[in-house]
């Protein structure tokens, strides 16, 4: 990758810890009594979330009748309207049959469950904010349940909003890299290559072509298969089956292209094909 790099993913992990951190001149020095009393408000908040969310019938979140029609309020065409209902009750069906699995609400449990998500978030904290900004916190506990002192709230903004303009500076110079490179005519494949939060099942040769198999089921394409023709694998730095797709570059090079894609699969994966092209299937 050239722009979305493995530092620049590191970087965008990076820019959104202030979004909830409310002020407490009582987060400017440490007290016990303080952080309790946060906690199990905190704690009281998750649950009765959690209870509400329990208690939300199916049919509120997946109606009996299907309705749709242009954002214009244009009907959609009866063939196009049926293919689209058809799909709908076939996710339904799916979904009432998750929907029934899913355990009734524990309060016992998601007190453990928030407690390891608070836990969880303090060693965020402290493994990327800069030490500048964690030697000044008086308890790093009152800041993982987002409170702060005024200092700390707007040092935090400061740092990650730095972090944003960086990547958004990335990701603003691969759009004008892509279409200076591309000014005389866009490849076919490349506008549909948007493959986030795909999971990449299996990557196989086959004869001079790479195979890519994805589960598309928590992303936003209906690819399943890649196929990447005459191809030779440039960089790869550790193995892919398992690995979540986050985010793809194109480059032309020598009547090529180089198919840039950075994966996650307990560390960041570079991964970087030559091809002729590529091919796709759908479900």
């Amino acid at each position: 990758m050239k722009y979305m790099t493995k530092e620049w993913y590191e970087t965008a992990q990076k820019t959104s810890f202030h979004l909830f951190l409310k002020v407490s001149k009582k987060a400017e020095s440490f007290s016990e009594d303080y952080f309790k009393q946060l906690y199990k408000r905190k704690e009281k908040e998750w649950l009765d979330v959690r209870k509400a969310v329990s208690e939300v019938p199916f049919e509120d979140i997946f109606p009996e009748e299907f309705h749709a029609e242009y954002f214009d309020g244009t009907p959609i065409e009866k063939s196009i309207f049926e293919e689209m209902e058809k799909d709908y009750f076939e996710r339904r069906e799916q979904a009432r049959i998750n929907f029934q699995n899913i355990p009734a609400f524990d309060a016992a449990l998601e007190k453990k469950n928030f407690h390891q998500s608070f836990l969880d978030h303090i060693k965020r904290l402290r493994e990327n904010l800069p030490e500048s900004i964690l030697q000044k916190v008086a308890d790093i506990r009152v800041l993982a349940l987002d409170f702060a002192s005024r200092e700390i709230k707007q040092e935090i903004t400061q740092f990650c909003k730095q972090n944003g303009k960086m990547c958004e500076s990335a990701m603003t110079g691969y759009q004008k890299q892509y279409e200076k490179q591309f000014k005389s005519g866009i490849p076919d494949f490349a506008e549909e290559l948007q493959l986030h939060d795909c999971i990449l099942l299996s990557c196989r040769k086959k004869g001079k072509d790479i195979v890519l198999t994805l589960d598309n089921s928590g992303s936003f394409t209906n690819i399943s298969e890649i196929r990447m023709k005459n191809s030779i694998v440039l960089t790869q730095d550790s193995p892919l089956h398992g690995a979540w797709c986050l985010y793809t570059e194109i480059y032309p090079v020598d009547n090529r292209y180089e198919i840039h894609f950075l994966l996650l699969r307990n560390k960041l994966i570079d991964f970087i094909v030559s091809t002729d092209g590529l091919e796709y299937r759908y479900d």
